[in-house]
């Protein structure tokens, strides 16, 4: 492989134009080399924006004209399972945006499809590439809690206008370089899978069963839409394998001006650690009492939005060996999304589907 690896960003919406794309165009270990999308106009105002002269209407057609080494999938969450395995069968590094797929099944046939190929397969969890989520993964492996007994989080963040289809009213919040998202990408169950839980709660349940490496069990939920199409509110009870019980609560009707409430906290049988992930600060004692604390210039970004691109050219050119977001484990936060649905939907307990 050349040294500058050739990347393609499917879909050009606002999340690609904020992040992805100035993200790589600033990447030297990599080009830049074409835009997917197939709507034409929105797609020619990203080209002439960042300069970049290839563009196409499906990967289908990228693809017969141009050798690609891997892709950033930014699709409306449905279309994930669709456009990643077409990239995957034709030998494409793939990094798609979250939730990975909204389907577990599909999920995890792009795992092995992925394997089969040898192929790098990340997913688009922001937050696992900071500095504290390191420190998490590396405690909870060396056991410096001891036996995981509980887990409690709590996702709330201002998403409501976004279900409500109305994206416009954080027009004045949120920087948009070139269009804020579609109304439809995540009020339309057709094109999101869900509200809540597929938009943020994938982020808290990612994060959680990626630290753990842990699968979930069984999973009771309740949710409400209110006046939306899609969930609001969600409260879910849930087991992993090693008998591991956890809560997870999340809200999107924060309002403009509060502040974001991404808190988890992970009880063992010699301590436990509190993760602070919107703040980036981490927690960790035991029964030695105090072992450390990452908080302050420690934190480093907390937010490393330019990264979830940038780590698909570094796992290709071998920059880096560790996945940080892997398929395997984002899988895992599908199958609780879709037994969470699935449980809300029955008023039941459900058993997660191990596939």
């Amino acid at each position: 492989m050349s040294a500058r690896v050739r990347i393609a960003v499917v879909g050009t919406g606002w999340w690609s134009t904020e992040f992805h794309i100035p993200s790589l165009k600033k990447y030297p270990d990599c080009e830049l080399v074409a835009l997917v999308d197939p709507n034409a106009e929105k797609r020619k105002k990203a080209q002439d924006m960042f300069d970049i002269a290839a563009g196409f209407g499906s990967v289908t057609e990228a693809l017969s004209e141009m050798k690609i080494d891997g892709a950033i999938v930014a699709t409306p969450s449905t279309l994930h399972y669709p456009v990643t395995k077409e990239l995957l069968e034709n030998g494409v590094h793939v990094m798609v945006e979250k939730p990975f797929t909204t389907v577990a099944s599909e999920a995890h046939e792009l795992v092995n499809l992925a394997n089969a190929k040898s192929l790098h397969l990340t997913v688009g969890y922001t937050f696992q590439h900071t500095n504290a989520a390191n420190a998490l993964k590396g405690a909870l492996e060396n056991e410096e809690i001891g036996e995981i007994l509980l887990v409690n989080g709590l996702f709330a963040s201002m998403a409501e206008a976004y279900y409500r289809g109305v994206p416009e009213d954080y027009k004045g919040i949120f920087n948009w370089a070139i269009t804020g998202p579609d109304p439809r990408t995540n009020s339309d169950p057709k094109l999101s899978g869900g509200g809540q839980g597929q938009t943020q709660v994938t982020h808290a349940i990612g994060m959680v069963l990626y630290a753990l490496n842990q699968r979930a069990t069984q999973v009771a939920a309740f949710m409400e839409n209110r006046d939306l199409n899609v969930d609001l509110l969600d409260a879910i009870a849930f087991t992993c394998e090693q008998n591991t019980l956890g809560t997870m609560g999340s809200t999107g009707n924060l309002r403009v001006g509060d502040k974001h409430q991404q808190e988890f906290r992970y009880y063992g049988t010699k301590g436990y650690i509190l993760h602070d992930m919107r703040e980036g600060q981490l927690l960790v004692r035991n029964d030695k009492g105090f072992e450390y604390e990452i908080s302050g210039k420690d934190a480093g970004d907390i937010y490393p939005a330019l990264q979830t691109s940038r780590h698909l050219v570094d796992l290709i050119t071998g920059k880096t060996q560790i996945n940080l977001a892997p398929g395997l484990q984002s899988a895992w936060a599908v199958e609780f999304l879709e037994a969470a649905y699935e449980s809300a939907a029955t008023k039941s307990i459900v058993k997660v589907r191990n596939l």
